[in-house]
């Protein structure tokens, strides 16, 4: 095992995902207004995560799997011994993401996956250092990972269709910590 280094951005394009994406994205939309979908995170008049459990987006899964494999390998450990919290990132003309950072618990890594992202669709900015950052505009089937300590941000959405990705963060299971 190993960790994720603080200065290091992976970033990879999953070709075969992008077919699924737009049926995901569908029935996201079926949860965002449904009162029982738990939100938090409430900046300039938007929940900034949207918590769908995966039993209610059965198209999510290849997704979630894909995630898990990449996490893995790029931890050097096995699929089984991580665990992997989501959520639903669902931005309208004009919001932005503020900075953050998802460093809270024992998280090993995080990252956002994307499913819908249309032209001048918000970029994420990730600050390394105080005054250096890197601007990553998203693309439509990209995963982006970093570590967890990274503060990052995603700049204004402009396009009057929704920007729509998916936010995880990766830990291990409590019963398989190493020593």
């Amino acid at each position: 095992m190993q960790t994720f280094p603080v200065d290091k951005i992976h970033n990879v394009v999953c070709h075969e995902c992008k077919s699924l994406n737009a049926g995901i994205v569908a029935d996201i939309l079926q949860f965002l207004d449904d009162p029982a979908t738990h939100k938090t995170h409430f900046f300039n008049g938007r929940y900034e995560n949207i918590y769908i459990k995966a039993e209610q987006i059965p198209s999510i899964e290849p997704i979630l799997k894909m995630i898990l494999q990449e996490s893995a390998k790029l931890l050097d450990t096995s699929e089984e011994s991580l665990q992997l919290g989501f959520w639903i990132n669902f931005m309208q003309k004009d919001d932005v993401t503020t900075a953050h950072r998802h460093d809270d618990d024992d998280e090993l890594l995080s990252g956002t996956y994307y499913l819908q992202m249309p032209e001048h669709s918000g970029s994420l900015k990730i600050k390394h250092d105080p005054g250096s950052s890197i601007t990553i505009k998203p693309e439509e089937a990209s995963l982006t990972c970093f570590h967890p300590t990274v503060e990052h941000e995603v700049s204004k959405h402009l396009s009057p269709i929704p920007r729509v990705s998916i936010g995880f963060n990766i830990g291990y299971k409590k019963d398989a910590v190493p020593d």
